[in-house]
């Protein structure tokens, strides 16, 4: 098999009875599935790699995608009709802004009762993003933040200051990060973050066929995979 990072280990072996926190399949609503068609193509896909279920989280972004209420990704949600044999859930994907505490102090669309799934901007984040986390934290709210290593804030201050911060939170790794696909810094970030330990769950954060592509193409090095392999495991707690 052709590797695409030249290591040795495959994600695509992890995701045998695997459960999803973060895609963006519900159609129509974000960047991610466009159609009923394709999203039911891409669960297809995801459900014969050895995937069991997954939240489909779209983006809530002020200025963006806020188009929808939450009460309108219900509707959506119970319309679309998710592949047979697949546990297939919605939550969302909310963006750290001036309308996430209006978003809290609503009706979020959550995981397993409280846990909530936030991200920041790729290059930085607003003056009073963490006073907003803490409060929603406050507030009773279970903060899983989306893909640290992602975040630029994150990768230039060698994961010290900015997850001092974070420490209150668990953390969602992107698998795809690991093997390079959303940049070399990105990867190296990953690695750095999972040797301290400080990942609670990991997502795909699937939009279309190519993410699904690098699954199965993607490996890493032995002690990586061993070491997400708990995550793994965790992200069955949101599921029970």
């Amino acid at each position: 098999m052709f590797s695409f990072c030249s290591k040795h280990y495959y994600l695509a072996d992890l995701l045998d009875g695997y459960y999803d926190i973060h895609c963006h399949l519900l159609p129509g609503v974000d960047d991610g599935a466009a159609t009923p068609e394709k999203s039911r193509d891409l669960q297809l896909r995801m459900q014969s790699m050895g995937m069991r279920g997954m939240y489909l989280t779209p983006h809530l972004i002020h200025g963006a995608y806020d188009s929808r209420t939450e009460a309108d990704l219900w509707r959506e949600f119970a319309a679309f009709r998710p592949e047979a044999g697949l546990d297939v859930r919605l939550a969302a994907e909310y963006f750290v802004d001036d309308k996430f505490a209006e978003r809290m102090a609503g009706e979020p669309l959550t995981m397993a009762g409280r846990h909530v799934l936030a991200e920041f901007s790729i290059s930085g984040y607003s003056v009073h993003a963490f006073d907003i986390l803490f409060e929603a934290a406050l507030a009773g709210y279970e903060i899983i933040l989306a893909h640290p290593e992602r975040y630029a804030f994150v990768q230039n201050d060698g994961g010290s200051k900015v997850m001092n911060l974070f420490k209150q939170y668990k953390l969602q790794l992107n698998l795809l990060s690991l093997c390079g696909f959303h940049g070399g810094n990105a990867r190296r970030c990953a690695e750095s973050l999972l040797r301290q330990g400080v990942y609670t769950f990991v997502g795909t954060d699937t939009h279309n066929s190519g993410y699904l592509d690098a699954l199965q193409r993607g490996s890493v090095s032995r002690k990586v995979f061993e070491a997400v392999r708990p995550l793994v495991a965790n992200n069955r707690m949101l599921f029970e």
